[in-house]
């Protein structure tokens, strides 16, 4: 008690501290979460129309009516369209031929080319879909207007083929309105908590070893689980404090859903913190400076955030990143987030992932407890 009256004493009167507990998850989740995002909404597109028709005039205005594309410019050659590309001026070029009216009518086959810069490829894959969304819109009212023999218009280039017998509505379960800020902000949760946990309490046991403070504790009768206790304590109410602030803010200002169980969340998010800060004690015992600990630390951080599956699913990393997840604590709660606040699982549901992220907090926190030295 003495111990943690002392660490908490620390942090009141450290005012950075004491700022950064409030000020970073309100920056953090009115920053990141709106713009942390895979959703494309404008692609500047390069139109080259050496048709001049009124059907190649349909369908620019059929792109150019749409909420992604936003027609940039109207080169006269492929050459000054990819400088365009070259230039990052646009991220997509269509190029429409001077016989498209004729494939139309069914004299030739239609064409269509489109370059797309792939540099981004997450973005380059989701503007192919939607220019194939219009193009296949256009070539289903060309079907409808009786404006060519089905046959004909069904060979153009990223077209439907000819017109389906089955309509088919799609319901998405648990994100119905497909809100990306759904998907990040269960994820943005974990990386603070990852943030606060890590950093504050492995940069308060090293601060000590600096200024040689921890030397006078070393010599009492403190035994070393006592010692670890009184520096994980204190920040694990104060990541648990943030975890509740964002939640908060993630509630009033997007108005994320929260399906499941408010008691279980927190009690994950208790055994995650357990882990974390069983990990940034063991870091801080092999650093001797707070420079050697924040570069040991930043590196294990952004491994652990990068193949958590906080962008891209885990199921589409190597089998190797995936086995590596086994013990990445980030990863565990970044799933079990998910499925609590958006899926409403119960225990049942993720009671794998909680018992191998106890026996990994477990694991950590011990470890801690081994690695610590004390010395006279």
């Amino acid at each position: 008690m003495f111990l943690l009256r002392k660490e908490f004493r620390h942090i009141r009167r450290n005012t950075f501290i004491a700022r950064a507990i409030i000020a970073v998850p309100i920056i953090q989740m009115l920053v990141l979460v709106p713009a942390v995002t895979f959703e494309v909404k404008r692609i500047d597109l390069a139109v080259i129309d050496s048709d001049h028709s009124r059907a190649s005039r349909e369908l620019v205005a059929k792109l150019s009516g749409s909420s992604f594309f936003a027609v940039a410019a109207t080169p006269q050659s492929v050459r000054e369209a990819e400088s365009m590309l070259f230039a990052g001026n646009a991220d997509m070029v269509l190029v429409i031929p001077s016989d498209f009216s004729e494939g139309l009518a069914g004299l030739t086959r239609p064409r269509l080319q489109v370059l797309v810069d792939a540099v981004n490829s997450t973005s380059a894959q989701l503007a192919w879909t939607y220019l194939n969304s219009v193009v296949r819109d256009f070539n289903r009212d060309v079907l409808l207007s009786g404006g060519s023999p089905p046959g004909q218009a069904g060979g153009m280039i990223m077209s439907s083929g000819s017109m389906p017998g089955l309509s088919v509505l799609p319901h998405y379960w648990y994100n119905p309105t497909l809100n990306y800020k759904y998907f990040m902000l269960p994820g943005i949760l974990v990386i603070l908590i990852t943030a606060i946990g890590l950093l504050m309490s492995g940069l308060n046991l090293v601060r000590e070893k600096e200024s040689g403070t921890i030397e006078q504790i070393n010599v009492t009768p403190v035994m070393k689980w006592e010692l670890i206790a009184s520096k994980i304590i204190p920040f694990f109410i104060i990541g648990l404090f943030d975890l509740a602030l964002g939640l908060s803010i993630g509630w009033l200002a997007f108005h994320i859903p929260f399906e499941g169980s408010l008691l279980l969340f927190f009690a994950c998010a208790m055994i995650f913190l357990v882990a974390v800060l069983g990990m940034a004690l063991f870091l801080s015992t092999m650093a001797s400076t707070q420079q050697q600990f924040l570069f040991v630390s930043y590196f294990v951080m952004m491994i652990f955030i990068l193949m958590s599956g906080i962008f891209t699913p885990v199921e589409s990393m190597p089998v190797w990143a995936q086995q590596f997840n086994w013990v990445n604590p980030v990863a565990y709660l970044m799933r079990i987030n998910r499925m609590i606040m958006l899926k409403g699982s119960g225990f049942h549901d993720i009671a794998m992932d909680v018992g191998l992220l106890s026996l990994l907090a477990t694991s950590l926190l011990t470890l801690a407890i081994r690695a610590y030295r004390k010395r006279a």
